[in-house]
């Protein structure tokens, strides 16, 4: 007993043949319910991102009963197995092992019902979730242009940093009345897939959905895939090109929906300010016969470790507007952020 509280503490990195420190507490904890069932559950849970070979290494190394077991339901040859030891125990001092001891005579330690729900978390988010960041905002919006009022937005961002591949994804939704009567009622989904394609190049697909019920169209979208190129690439700045030929959707409130080819130019500049300020500048225009082009300056400062205030002004340029709207078009969003 006071060798396996010793391992369950001092248990190190896995050998390549066997299962990562995070996986064999999930194992272990199975085992010690001493129930087939729930060990049997284990392994397939193990075994969705897991070899068989591995799974059967770490039950080896809780008994040959349980690598019996594992070996079986994973149906590979049931055959002794002589475990692997790990290559290195961290030494625990005498405290520590003494406190380990008596708690696992006292109670049992971690569960398998607490140790799993964990336990299988990590085994989804392993190596990944540190790469991934969520925000959601509220706020408000000041329109000038085509009509002078203001909205209330909510938003919603998801976003993989670009390391082998990256993943960017926002939805934000206006609405507002004046005067009773509905003043916006805005939809946006915005969607980029990237993949490194070398040091400096990318490769990436995209797709952008707007409804406006209240403009001159139900829905735009466009649809593209191109390549990217990183042009500066410093610690507080970064500057990216990308250009994507591809396809334009337009739904219009009187004269139907159409398709017609494009080709969307974009510049990404992200300047680090201070410790806590960021400015991010977005310009893009995209080519088709309804010609368009943005500008958009986002100021980003931090309230805390979760919290922000984020500042957005985007002009927008229509080269042939509808009937009754005008060229240009300015809003200004204030919105306080919350990252998760």
């Amino acid at each position: 007993m006071i060798l396996s509280a010793f391992a369950a503490l001092t248990l190190a990195a896995a050998p390549a043949e066997g299962l990562e420190p995070p996986f064999q507490e999930l194992l272990a904890a199975a085992a010690a319910e001493d129930d087939e069932a729930v060990f049997t559950n284990a392994i397939h849970l193990l075994s969705l991102t897991q070899s068989a070979e591995r799974i059967a290494v770490g039950a080896a190394r809780l008994s040959d009963h349980h690598a019996i077991i594992a070996r079986r339901t994973l149906g590979l040859p049931v055959a002794p197995v002589t475990p692997v030891p790990p290559p290195a125990m961290i030494a625990v001092d005498a405290e520590l092992q003494e406190a380990a001891v008596e708690n696992e005579l006292t109670s049992r330690v971690d569960p398998f019902w607490i140790a799993a729900p964990t336990s299988a978390v990590l085994l989804l988010t392993q190596a990944e979730s540190e790469l991934w960041t969520g925000k959601v905002r509220l706020g408000v919006r000041a329109d000038s242009g085509d009509t002078d009022r203001l909205d209330y937005t909510l938003g919603l961002d998801a976003e993989r940093e670009l390391v082998g591949w990256g993943f960017e994804s926002s939805i934000i939704y206006s609405y507002s009345e004046v005067d009773d009567n509905v003043g916006r009622d805005e939809l946006i989904l915005k969607a980029r897939g990237e993949r490194e394609a070398g040091d400096r190049w990318t490769l990436f697909t995209n797709t952008e959905w707007e409804r406006d019920q209240v403009s001159g169209f139900d829905w735009t979208g466009f649809m593209g895939v191109g390549a990217g190129y990183r042009a500066l690439q410093r610690d507080k700045a970064e500057w990216t090109i990308r250009a994507a030929p591809g396809l334009r959707y337009i739904q219009e409130a009187d004269n139907g929906s159409y398709y017609e080819g494009a080709f969307d130019l974009l510049s990404d500049v992200e300047l680090q300010l201070s410790d806590s300020m960021r400015l991010e500048s977005e310009t893009r225009f995209l080519a088709s016969n309804n010609a368009r082009a943005d500008q958009l300056f986002k100021l980003n400062t931090d309230l805390g470790d979760l919290w922000s205030l984020e500042l957005r002004y985007r002009y927008r340029y229509e080269f042939d507007p509808e009937p009754g709207f005008e060229a240009g078009d300015s809003r200004t969003d204030l919105a306080l952020v919350r990252e998760f």
